[in-house]
């Protein structure tokens, strides 16, 4: 398997579109791409180049820090945008606490109350060329071919759905998880 960088894998991600070959599609929700990623490494063994994103277990299960400096930085350098869509589900919440009071530092009122809603994701013009360039390349189509088969597999999950898959095929996961049982009760599909 070919290898890739953290944040070409999370462009990959957002912006390919299974069954297509389309680049210019949305995620919606931290917590989906959190677990996307994780069932990326562990299932479709797309582990990016270096360090990954190390993975650990916490509020809402499997959960990157890595990941947030990430999407700040291809939004930062024009390759991703995000909006909030709504109110944070209790996955997000639980992840978006792990941020400390200096991570919530210098941003106003208004930018701190939109950090607890759903975001929703996508590439900007610049970010859906890079993917194309990466692709026209040749040597990342099966990580694009694994991104996408994901994506088919598990873009219909509801999140709760989703998040009862990664906490019953890896438990060790959802051990710090504070909704857990309430996943594991409702089941998949409840």
């Amino acid at each position: 398997m070919p290898t890739i960088g953290r944040r070409d894998l999370v462009l990959f991600l957002i912006g390919l579109c299974p069954g297509t070959d389309r680049t210019d599609s949305e995620l919606g929700g931290m917590t989906r791409l959190q677990k996307y990623l994780f069932l990326l490494e562990k299932e479709a063994n797309l582990k990016p180049s270096g360090d990954g994103f190390g993975f650990e277990p916490y509020k809402a299960g499997p959960y990157s820090a890595k990941l947030y400096d990430d999407l700040e930085f291809l939004e930062n350098i024009g390759l991703l945008e995000s909006e909030s869509t709504g109110s944070a589900t209790a996955p997000e919440r639980a992840e978006l606490e792990k941020l400390t009071f200096d991570d919530l530092m210098g941003e106003s009122a208004e930018e701190s109350e939109d950090a607890f809603g759903e975001r929703r994701f996508r590439l900007t013009p610049a970010g859906v060329e890079r993917v194309r360039k990466l692709l026209a390349e040749g040597t990342l189509n099966p990580v694009a071919d694994g991104v996408k088969k994901l994506k088919a597999r598990y873009g219909g999950y509801s999140l709760s759905d989703l998040l009862y898959h990664v906490y019953t095929k890896y438990p060790e996961m959802a051990e710090e998880s504070e909704i857990r049982d309430h996943v594991l009760k409702r089941g998949r599909g409840s």
